[in-house]
């Protein structure tokens, strides 16, 4: 079972042009979904039949997986099943015959304030060079709304100060520029300039580097950003999404064009705060009033 999941993250790489962590994704849903076969007895993945599928759906509901959680997981193998029919010969998909879990209405994604976050980016200790790194990146974060994945793959060669701009998912399908603020700007040279030659390991390519010099990991980055939350005194959950989601809200208060948000965060994520968007009567009749038709 492994070496055809081996062979269809080849065929995405080479071929869909997918990037490293989507990679490590499926194989981690893929991976997991074998080895619970694979204890039922299956050795083949056209032995799997729906039955099992939902065995799958069970064990990990009583895992505790939330049905996002087993929908991703369900995606994975769906997708993957899907190359096996096309690529590999194989006559019956057991997908077509198991069907997502229901999710439940979601609650709106917390955000957080402009006076959070500039508690947040003064959290970070200056005396230390890691502290400066810390204040960088939350800079960064904060001010493109960029993923946290996104945010460590960025290479040197990716950030083009000059003209205030970005490049990210570098060489891949989804490769585009987004803008920068002048304040992550001035960060970044900062950074750049003073704190990361001191840190980074001979060779490494990565922008933000770990206290051995290497490439700062998503974990790494989410444990920071857990302690510095606490440092700044912030009761809320905060997650590198509720940066992204607080850039998001921020920029549409003050009257940015959704297209805008849509192009540095993808539709998807402009689904999420759509509760965030709705106007109040006052702000409706305001708005009206101010463009109303000259007729």
């Amino acid at each position: 079972m492994e070496e055809l999941v081996d062979k269809y993250l080849a065929y995405l790489k080479g071929s869909q042009g997918r990037s490293a962590n989507t990679l490590m994704s499926y194989r981690r849903d893929l991976d997991q979904a074998a080895a619970f076969l694979q204890a039922q007895g299956v050795r083949e993945w056209s032995a799997v039949d729906q039955y099992q599928l939902l065995a799958l759906i069970a064990d990990q509901k009583r895992r505790g997986r939330s049905p996002a959680t087993i929908n991703r997981q369900l995606s994975a193998l769906r997708q993957f099943y899907r190359y096996l029919v096309r690529h590999q010969q194989l006559r019956f998909n057991p997908m077509e015959l198991v069907d997502n879990q229901q999710l439940t209405e979601k609650l709106p994604p917390e955000i957080l304030t402009e006076p959070e976050i500039k508690q947040l980016l003064a959290a970070p200790d200056q005396a230390h060079a890691l502290g400066k790194r810390d204040r960088a990146l939350l800079a960064v974060l904060a001010t493109t709304g960029m993923r946290v994945s996104e945010l460590v793959d960025l290479l040197v060669t990716d950030l083009h100060l000059d003209i205030k701009m970005i490049r990210l998912g570098s060489g891949g399908r989804r490769e585009r520029l987004v803008p920068i603020s002048d304040q992550a700007v001035q960060e970044l040279k900062h950074y750049l300039a003073a704190v990361r030659p001191l840190l980074v390991a001979e060779g490494e390519q990565a922008v933000f580097v770990n206290a051995h010099g290497h490439q700062l990991t998503r974990q790494g980055v989410w444990k920071n950003l857990r302690t510095l939350v606490r440092q700044a005194g912030i009761a809320k959950a905060v997650t590198p999404r509720t940066l992204r989601y607080s850039f998001a809200v921020h920029l549409l208060r003050s009257g940015a064009d959704g297209r805008l948000i849509q192009e540095m965060l993808g539709y998807s994520e402009l689904r999420a705060i759509k509760p965030y968007l709705k106007m109040t009567v006052q702000e409706l009749s305001a708005d009206y009033h101010q463009h109303q038709p000259k007729i």
